[in-house]
């Protein structure tokens, strides 16, 4: 089965509360605390974002994850996904994230694009980089990768 990437809405507004609250997925995605207000507030300023696309990532019909790019310019954006429902982990899924999320970023003119990484992040690194995404810096927590698309 594959994952499907559709409009986001109130659906993964909810599960992206409870998901990026587990602290398992917080640390792997470097997600800071957050309130109901600040992400409600986050939703509504979504139509307006001109820089800023997301998507949600659903199995069978049901809510899984989440995947956009940020910072969105001709010349580069920012990746950003998760799989959120840890059942669905270690199935491949990832693969099929990031190969859409490119091929979105190259049908809109995008360059080039970056992502940040938890450096402890192992899988996680191993799936960006067999996508063609190289180093180009880091901090003491995170990883920097882009590549050209």
């Amino acid at each position: 089965m594959q994952p499907h990437f559709v409009a986001y809405d109130r659906r993964f507004l909810l599960a992206s509360r409870r998901w990026l609250r587990d602290p398992e997925i917080a640390a792997l995605t470097m997600t800071p605390a957050f309130s109901d207000d600040e992400q409600e507030r986050w939703f509504a300023e979504l139509p307006s974002k001109t820089d800023y696309f997301v998507w949600g990532v659903e199995l069978a019909g049901e809510p899984v994850g989440v995947i956009g790019l940020k910072g969105v310019t001709p010349e580069r954006a920012e990746y950003f996904g998760y799989l959120g429902e840890k059942a669905t982990w270690g199935q491949g899924h990832g693969n099929a994230l990031v190969t859409w999320a490119l091929s979105e970023a190259k049908a809109r003119g995008i360059r080039s694009v970056s992502l940040r990484v938890w450096r402890e992040n192992q899988r996680a690194i191993r799936l960006y980089r067999r996508h063609g995404f190289e180093l180009s810096g880091e901090d003491p927590n995170q990883l920097f990768m882009e590549r050209l698309v």
